[in-house]
């Protein structure tokens, strides 16, 4: 390979880091999209003597490292938990393995660390090896717990997007963002930049359906696609329209450990049932190759009406909504192929050219921004 001056520095840093047997811990190497982050975390992998893990926040970002050479990456949760069935209840519970792979590798290295949470991050620092993480700054600010790595400074911060990153029309888009240059309609090789009113209703349908994910700015515009979605795809709840339906695809909306559930996991229903004001679903992750779980969700969560639930009738439930529209902000850590944005990056005022180039960035083969 032939690096440039930077990431040859980027190299020697992380080198020296590797050696040093009293260094920290940790090693910080942030980039833009494009920079060759993946590409020098591989390249030093291939240099440390002993077992070497990739690991993620969401299944969708390991799939991606998996088909960028990165051998056996996995989620963060799959790596160092193990499920513990009670036999009285049947509740799967989610300990930390001490004997998983991490307890004896070399090096872990984890990309996409954004949302990765405080209690995450300590569970994943506790075996005590080395990790080199890798995040990219000119992405949203993580909300809530999250970002336990993004918070503190990088080590080494790639700013310099290589030559060939340069021809993907999508790192092309990400640079014109982060440059503060207004995204042009047109062509970019398979994606696509148009204007609402300049495209036909049962085109943008068509393009609805086939893409992966769609991704939008507020949560009426969320509220909104998803019931069109869904009408488009013929789904509706037995009892009533707007209750989930076998095949309808959620979000979770907060973390609980006991379950495994972590807040932006996307799932497929497979079940669902009416016990009277609540909704028990039986879903299956669409993150990690594990067993469907059975949660109970108010039935409120899905018309829009779940602050008028009195935070004390919460406990013992679960949060869910539907997930085939979700927010930019839901959408760090993830990656998909085929993306729609409906581009509301002008709410969020300072945070603007974050909101668009988080979005665009989540698209690893095609996206279609509609402004």
């Amino acid at each position: 390979m032939s690096w440039s001056p930077q990431q040859e520095q980027a190299i020697a840093a992380v080198r020296a880091w590797l050696a040093d047997p009293h260094g920290a811990q940790v090693f910080r190497m942030f980039g833009y999209a494009g920079t060759g982050k993946t590409t020098l975390a591989k390249e030093l992998a291939g240099e440390v003597k002993g077992v070497v893990l990739y690991a993620t926040f969401t299944g969708k970002a390991a799939l991606v490292l998996r088909k960028k050479g990165c051998d056996g990456a996995s989620t963060i949760h799959s790596l160092i938990y193990r499920v513990e069935v009670d036999d009285r209840t049947g509740e799967a519970n989610f300990i930390l393995d001490r004997d998983c792979a991490l307890a004896t590798a070399a090096l872990l290295i984890v990309d996409e660390v954004s949302m990765v949470g405080d209690d995450l991050a300590r569970d994943l620092l506790s075996f005590g090896r080395r990790v080199l993480v890798l995040g990219d700054p000119a992405q949203l600010p993580p909300v809530k717990d999250e970002g336990f790595f993004i918070k503190a400074k990088p080590d080494v911060m790639l700013t310099e997007v290589h030559r060939q990153a340069r021809d993907n029309p999508i790192i092309r888009m990400s640079m014109d963002i982060r440059a503060g240059k207004a995204l042009a309609a047109g062509s970019y090789g398979d994606s696509l930049v148009i204007g609402q009113r300049q495209i036909d209703r049962d085109e943008l349908a068509q393009r609805v359906l086939g893409a992966d994910q769609l991704l939008c700015g507020l949560n009426r515009t969320r509220t909104n696609y998803n019931a069109r979605i869904r009408q488009l795809k013929g789904l509706h709840g037995r009892n009533r329209p707007w209750h989930p339906a076998t095949g309808d695809r959620l979000i979770c909306l907060r973390n609980n450990s006991d379950k495994h559930l972590f807040n932006g996991g996307l799932w497929d229903a497979e079940e669902v049932t009416d016990i009277g004001g609540k909704l028990s679903v039986i879903a299956r992750s669409l993150d990690e190759d594990r067993d469907p779980v059975e949660v109970t969700v108010f039935e409120q969560f899905f018309n829009g009406s779940e602050k008028d639930i009195p935070w004390q009738e919460k406990r013992g439930t679960h949060e869910f909504t539907f997930g085939w529209a979700i927010t930019v902000h839901k959408s760090q850590g993830s990656q998909w192929s085929n993306v729609i944005v409906f581009d509301e990056s002008g709410a969020f005022r300072e945070a603007r050219r974050n909101h668009l180039y988080t979005a665009v960035t989540r698209a690893a083969e095609r996206v279609t921004v509609i402004v």
